[in-house]
């Protein structure tokens, strides 16, 4: 019998990549899901996935970065299965460009869903979890440790999620609230097809190679392990371990080496 069995487990951003392949996996270890995202058509399609019966599954339309739309969405939550164990605060997206090339509007909206959409879900859902001493998964990146030319607005991003979930892990240690801090490398979702007004572009090209990219699916795994055993922090990729490594203990090296090779966000 999974630990999960039982369990409820709220996830945001669960139309696509990592959110609706931890939702996959989450289910599949047995616990109900709740997904929320802005994709309708999407949340549907992935919920007849998990559970055509539709009783483990609930899909609700949710915006993370408008007030008051994680609290509509928990409160359907609570109505249909009464309780929330895990909240996996997955929903964000990556905008680019050096200083220079953006503005003060640019950072504000990366910033409305990348920073402010995690508080929402963490405040919308805070009184449940501590009644379930449940688990609060952060979707972070490697990016929290590392920014590079022209990264700096997502980069700042999740420096910010990384700062906020070391602050929690001590506040709501009291309460048996685990947060779950996770920092993957590049994984194969469609967030480089979407250009900085948010615009979703299928044709486009992943600029990553392929040799660097993970499947949902295994970012999933380690996901739901971390959520399992209450891990603090997980890179995901051993790239990212090693970064992660060199960044802690030897932050002038890694200056170096992106100073030598000219390493930079194309």
């Amino acid at each position: 019998m999974s630990q999960f069995n039982g369990l409820v487990a709220l996830i945001t951003g669960a139309s696509s990549g990592i959110g609706a392949a931890v939702a996959k996996e989450l289910a599949r270890e047995g616990a109900k899901v709740v997904l929320l995202a802005r994709r309708t058509e999407r949340l549907a399609t992935i919920a007849a996935e998990i559970d055509p019966s539709g009783q483990r599954v609930l899909a609700i339309s949710c915006d993370v970065a408008l007030d008051g739309e994680v609290e509509k969405a928990v409160s359907l939550a609570g109505s249909e299965f009464g309780k929330i164990d895990i909240v996996v605060a997955n929903a964000g997206w990556s905008l680019k460009g050096k200083l220079a090339d953006l503005n003060v509007d640019d950072y504000r909206k990366l910033f409305a869903t990348n920073v402010f959409g995690v508080l929402n879900t963490i405040y919308a859902t805070l009184d449940d979890l501590k009644k379930t001493q449940g688990r609060l998964v952060v979707i972070s990146s490697v990016k929290s440790y590392i920014a590079l030319s022209g990264d700096s607005a997502y980069s700042m991003s999740k420096f910010a999620l990384r700062a906020l979930c070391e602050s929690l892990s001590q506040e709501l240690a009291p309460d048996g609230v685990s947060i779950i801090h996770i920092c993957p490398g590049y994984v194969a979702t469609e967030i480089r097809q979407v250009d900085n007004q948010g615009i979703w572009h299928p044709e486009w090209q992943d600029s990553i190679p392929s040799m660097l990219l993970i499947s949902p699916s295994q970012a999933a795994k380690e996901i739901v392990q971390a959520i399992s055993q209450r891990k603090k922090e997980k890179a995901i990729a051993n790239y990212s371990k090693v970064i992660i490594f060199l960044k802690r203990h030897l932050p002038g090296l890694v200056l170096w080496i992106i100073s030598r090779f000219k390493i930079k966000v194309s």
